[in-house]
């Protein structure tokens, strides 16, 4: 083993929490203000961070199924269709079945554990393979073994040196989305209208 990395079980980095869906045949359950997160909601991040979910449920949502309320800065995992998004969440919030979270010990930092748990995401994707539909159970997911840093300093260190990537990865993907933006427009001016002798896209008014 590296200096300072240690082989732990995810059960040794937090509690694990397994999500639930109130009965959606109740009205009085639904559209509240808890933040309800699904794989899907997931699959639609463009960062680590979760703010908010596509469908919420209400106090009573929540006291009538077995989701947990999880803290902020804790770790949500995709378990089913498909496995392995992950997310930092930034709000309270809840989860159906098809996630799994860790409310995560003091001694490990969210961003830490984002990119180390991405970076070994077949480890986890394996575990849910062999079966009918692909899904990792709570007890499978808490016997995983991962390389943990024990210095926090140095998780920070690591977390904000690929965070500093991520966002110049951001940025660049915005600026390449302006520019197709921006090639579609010109091709719809350029191929039906034309350019004059002066280099200008040819309009009704000066033809």
């Amino acid at each position: 083993n590296v200096e300072g990395w240690q082989i732990k079980r995810l059960e040794e980095i937090g509690v694990i929490f397994s999500g639930s869906t109130p009965s959606t045949s109740k009205p009085s359950f639904w559209d509240g203000n808890i933040v309800w997160v699904t794989p899907n909601d997931l699959s639609q991040l463009n960062t680590p961070y979760l703010y908010n979910s596509g469908k919420k449920i209400t106090e009573q949502g929540l006291k009538n199924c077995s989701a947990q309320i999880l803290p902020p800065n804790s770790i949500i995992i995709s378990s089913r269709a498909p496995i392995g998004y992950i997310a930092i969440n930034r709000v309270e919030c809840c989860t159906n079945q098809g996630c799994k979270s860790f409310q995560l010990r003091r001694e490990y930092n969210p961003e830490f554990v984002y990119y180390n748990l991405h970076f070994n995401i077949n480890k986890i994707k394996m575990l849910g393979e062999g079966t009918t539909f692909a899904e990792i159970s709570k007890t499978a997911l808490a016997k995983v073994e991962i390389p943990f840093l024990e210095n926090y300093e140095e998780q920070e260190q690591i977390a904000a040196v690929l965070s500093t990537i991520d966002r110049a990865i951001e940025q660049t993907e915005a600026i390449i989305a302006k520019q197709q933006r921006i090639k579609t427009g010109l091709m719809q001016d350029l191929l039906t209208k034309g350019i004059d002798e002066n280099g200008n896209i040819r309009s009704e008014e000066t033809h």
